[in-house]
């Protein structure tokens, strides 16, 4: 339906019409209220694409993430998913920006920051896993900009959107699995990864909520800073067998898993331990594939990517309305169905 058409019906000119799409010019109330009935009748939508092309109209969205390279190459895959939306929406003039900050430094989220919002975009996809600093920058968004979260969100600030888990209960998923493979009693190690982040937080937070419903089942929690060296880790999984003698399990809060899976598995004297943690990275589905980690819960880190400029397109091109939570699967992988994920 045309533009044209609705003029017909209205028996008023194009221009009219335009005006009321658009809301610019004056049209009067029965004129403007006349036209917008047949819209819905019709349920209309402009052709978006032909405005485009008209008026040369391109769309800049940046996305504000950490280094690719970071938390064993995590990051390059919800950029697959940002990539491949790009690639979708070539056609309609969206444009993708990257902007990567170091995940260990508060200081480099700020610079990245500011540099994002000096760049006129017309919308933003941010990854805010640094807690502290991303709640003290979102205030400085101007309300002209919409912006979504994905990965983790910032309580108390008003994204367009949010993309990702529900945090808390991955935690407790995690713990139900833990439930399972645990049928002796034994000592858990909750591993929280550092500096502070809202979703990681929260799967602990979730984790030990519901692993302690198991009886004679010890859990505590240690953290490990999110950029460890060899010999903190070593430290670490020494202590955590000093303070755990009957150790069975290992529940990592990242992506991180595999580090621990490797130390598990060097305790060749011992029973299985048996561990738990996230995401796709290569080492972790090499360990699943061995049997060292025995479950890994994906947060779907692709479809994320894509879903936030889906998003962004949708409300800012399309001017259609958008959910304001987008909850991703919490899709478990053993070794009986790793290999289907990358058929």
């Amino acid at each position: 339906m045309s533009v044209r058409e609705i003029a017909k019906r209205a028996k008023v000119s194009i221009g009219t019409v335009d005006r009321v799409l658009h809301n610019r010019g004056r049209v009067s109330p029965e004129t403007k209220a006349k036209i917008e009935k047949i819209i819905k009748e019709l349920n209309y939508k402009p052709n978006f694409f032909a405005k485009n092309l008209s008026l040369g109209k391109t769309y800049r969205f940046g996305v504000l993430m950490p280094k690719l390279s970071q938390d064993s190459n995590y990051w390059r895959l919800p950029a697959e998913g940002i990539n491949r939306a790009q690639n979708d929406l070539q056609t309609y003039k969206i444009k993708i920006q990257f902007y990567h900050y170091d995940r260990y430094s508060e200081e480099s989220f700020r610079v990245a920051f500011k540099k994002v919002l000096r760049e006129n975009l017309d919308g933003l996809l941010i990854a805010p896993v640094l807690s502290a600093a991303a709640s003290e920058m979102i205030n400085t968004i101007p309300d002209s900009i919409p912006y979504v979260f994905f990965d983790s969100t910032v309580p108390d600030s008003k994204p367009l959107t949010v993309i990702g888990q529900d945090y808390f209960q991955s935690g407790v998923l995690a713990a139900k699995l833990m439930r399972l493979l645990l049928k002796d009693e034994g000592c858990i190690a909750a591993i929280k990864i550092l500096p502070e982040d809202y979703h990681i937080n929260e799967r602990i937070r979730g984790f030990i909520s519901s692993i302690s419903s198991k009886k004679n089942c010890g859990t505590k929690i240690y953290e490990l800073d999110s950029n460890p060296k060899e010999s903190e880790l070593k430290n670490l999984c020494n202590r955590i067998l000093s303070e755990n003698k009957n150790l069975s399990g290992i529940f990592v809060s990242n992506a991180w898993t595999y580090l621990f899976a490797e130390f598990a598995r060097s305790l060749k004297s011992r029973p299985k331990i048996h561990v738990i943690g996230y995401d796709l990275i290569k080492k972790n589905v090499e360990y699943i594939e061995n049997e060292t980690i025995d479950f890994v819960i994906s947060q779907s880190p692709e479809i994320q990517g894509y879903s936030g400029i889906n998003t962004l397109f949708k409300h800012v091109v399309l001017k259609e309305k958008v959910n304001k939570k987008i909850l991703v699967p919490l899709d478990i992988f053993t070794k009986e169905n790793i290999r289907y994920k990358f058929n």
